[in-house]
């Protein structure tokens, strides 16, 4: 049986080697298990004589297949480092140092790996499809792998998917699509990802939305004034608009919703006045349910001619073009892509 001088080369209460035979010559055992990004934590065995081979068996502190690890011949006084698993976690275990007499010597392992540094998930929301089921997403780091959950605006999941990556620069654009289990609204994306140097990141999204049924209210020719004979429509999806909030409110009680109005024209006039008169209808709906109590917060924004409903030439008169969005969300909804505006707080 053999003993064994135990040596930590960093981080001495994160990495622990215990000798499990007790008379021999000295082994240094040396775990670097703290390392920088891109490097790879290790064992490192120096023994005053020569070894026919050690072997590394281990296991995760969280679960997962044995992991066995091996070096052949050790030449005496000479260290031999063995490359441990990358990515941060639990492990223990044993190391068996075979020595050309017939010999072993086993010593107990138990350490943590962790890597310095952090890193940060990027998201845009014209890089989210929720029709085509696939969010783009970016990181600080290169990219390993990544896992997602969908969940319903009822609280319940709909669906979960993963992919591996195969180191992305940092900064690219990185895809990941989902089948739904079943038919739902999205309220939330929560995505965790791992960067090919072992460091995880999560992020939890939140683009919820409605699009509230209603009623276009229509304006005179060239003006932005609510006619009292529109007021009804306004009433009636006053009250949608509640009940949509409601509902989502169930699931996820401090939800911050807003209701963003979006206006829109036919191609009927020059563009840059259609944008104008967009806008003004867009924050005159928005007053209305202002004036009228709505207890949420508003936001509107003009879109002119610039996300037709139906397709037309310019110059050509098109009433289901001439309409507003009612979009009840958390996020700046996208009303088309490529189709961008600002959009304006209502104080």
């Amino acid at each position: 049986m053999r003993s064994v001088l135990v040596a930590c080369s960093l981080a001495c209460a994160a990495a622990a080697v215990t000798p499990a035979a007790a008379q021999a010559q000295e082994v240094q055992v040396n775990l670097k298990t703290q390392v920088k990004p891109g490097e790879r934590p290790s064992l490192t065995v120096t023994a005053p004589v020569d070894l026919s081979g050690v072997r590394v068996e281990l296991t995760r502190t969280d679960g997962g297949a044995p992991l066995t690890l091996t070096h052949g011949p050790v030449a005496a006084n000479r260290p031999a480092a063995i490359a441990l698993p990358a990515g941060k976690g639990g492990y223990q275990g044993k190391l068996i140092a075979e020595f050309r007499d017939g010999n072993r010597a086993t010593y107990d392992l138990h350490f943590d790996i962790a890597v310095a540094g952090d890193m940060k998930v990027g998201y845009a929301r014209d890089k989210l499809d929720l029709e085509a089921h696939t969010l783009e997403f970016t990181l600080t780091r290169p990219a390993a792998h990544a896992e997602l959950r969908v969940l319903g605006d009822d609280g319940s999941e709909l669906a979960r998917a993963s992919t591996d990556y195969h180191g992305e620069r940092a900064g690219t654009w990185l895809p990941i699509s989902w089948t739904p289990t079943r038919a739902g609204n999205v309220l939330a994306l929560e995505l965790h990802a791992t960067s090919s140097d072992g460091i995880s990141a999560g992020v939890r999204l939140v683009p919820w939305s409605v699009h509230i049924a209603h009623d276009e209210v229509v304006f005179e020719s060239g003006r932005a004034e609510i006619r009292p004979s529109e007021a009804a429509k306004l009433d009636q999806s006053y009250q949608r608009i509640l009940d949509a909030v409601a509902a989502v409110r169930k699931a996820e009680p401090n939800l911050p919703v807003r209701l963003f109005i979006a206006g829109h024209t036919d191609t009927v006039g020059n563009a840059a006045d259609n944008r104008k008169l967009s806008l003004a209808r867009a924050r005159a709906i928005a007053e209305w349910y202002r004036d009228h109590g709505l207890p949420l917060p508003l936001a509107y924004a003009g879109f002119g001619e610039d996300a037709l409903k139906v397709k037309t030439p310019d110059n050509t008169d098109e009433a289901a073009n001439r309409r507003a969005d009612y979009i009840v969300g958390v996020e700046e909804p996208l009303v088309a892509r490529g189709v961008h505006a600002p959009w304006y707080k209502l104080q």
